[in-house]
């Protein structure tokens, strides 16, 4: 099948920005759903591009990367899990994707999108059923979702290692479900699935098993994760302050030290008690961590507090946001 000739249609009547549009994660039991967008000329070659769902892992990331080096432009957009449950998953999935066309940087003449339905008003569109298999836009947009989304699971799996995120990638496995009845479900969890919904912990839940500091950590860093910021390291020991630093995280252009004190119902619980009121101590012990390559980026540290009341949504509070380098 000739993957380009949606393509070829368009660039004969002079159309030169055709967006290919796709998403990746509608069916999961957690985590987000990521609609990608991407913009080729009409020289575009790249050799194994095809449906995502159709590649190997490996071959996605190489594609993924030629997509990146040869698009004209290109963009994603995600609606997370809790907008999923506020306004199901197809509005979600038409959400990521407007999300993903307004990050471009050209405006595109037409859309390709897969599927048979889209809600656009303001741009042409043309649904293609399988368009991920063909059209070359589309498919490429498919491995760009994929990619970035398993990129996102696989930061996940590093705070919720019992699910199996790292393979299943939040769909619905024997492991995941397995998981879901013996740990109950985390704060990424999708409650408009029956098994999740079944197993959401209550506060009681938190409060019996002495888990609000370790639910203060994760909410925290799942803050960070859907800012698209890696983890590069949990419990950073700091010697001369006896103390840790919660989590090490970083992207292009920041590294983040976080450390999250948690309060539940007027009482600190997190396990570190630490007065930390001279920051400058805690400063200067970071700075010893650095790498060498840490001083391209801008380093910061942040004391986040976490209070959890009966009845009411946890609230959060930067209580230092402190350049460090």
């Amino acid at each position: 099948m000739d993957l380009m000739k949606h393509e070829k249609y368009f660039w004969d009547q002079n159309i030169n920005y055709i967006a290919g549009l796709d998403e990746a994660g509608r069916g999961p039991l957690c985590g987000p759903v990521v609609a990608a967008c991407v913009v080729f000329d009409k020289n575009i070659s790249i050799e194994g591009i095809n449906d995502s769902k159709k590649l190997s892992p490996k071959k996605r990331i190489e594609l993924f990367r030629k997509i990146k080096e040869n698009a004209i432009d290109l963009s994603y957009g995600i609606a997370n899990e809790d907008e999923i449950d506020e306004i199901n998953i197809l509005q979600a999935t038409f959400l990521a994707m407007k999300r993903a066309v307004g990050n471009l940087k050209v405006r595109p003449n037409i859309l390709l999108v897969d599927g048979p339905h889209s809600n656009f008003k303001l741009i042409k569109t043309k649904n293609i059923i399988k368009g991920d298999s063909k059209s070359i836009s589309i498919a490429a947009a498919s491995i760009i979702a994929k990619v970035i989304r398993d990129n996102i699971m696989q930061e996940y799996d590093k705070i919720f290692p019992n699910y199996g995120f790292i393979k299943n990638k939040g769909y619905g496995t024997k492991l995941h479900i397995d998981a879901l009845n013996d740990f109950k479900a985390t704060p990424i969890h999708r409650k408009s699935f029956k098994i999740v919904k079944e197993n959401i912990p209550n506060y009681l839940y938190y409060k019996k098993n002495k888990m609000f500091d370790i639910l203060g950590k994760n909410l925290v860093v799942i803050k960070f994760i859907k800012k698209m910021f890696l983890l590069e390291q949990e419990n950073l020991f700091l010697k001369q302050l006896e103390d840790y630093i919660d989590y090490v995280l970083y992207n292009d252009k920041h590294k983040l030290y976080v450390k999250v004190i948690s309060i539940e119902s007027g009482k600190i619980v997190s396990k570190s008690k630490k007065n930390i009121s001279n920051i400058n101590l805690y400063l200067n012990e970071i700075k010893s961590t650095f790498y060498e390559k840490d001083l391209t980026k801008k380093v910061i540290f942040n004391v986040i507090l976490v209070e959890f009341k009966p009845k009411n949504k946890p609230s959060f509070k930067i209580l230092y946001d402190e350049k460090v380098y």
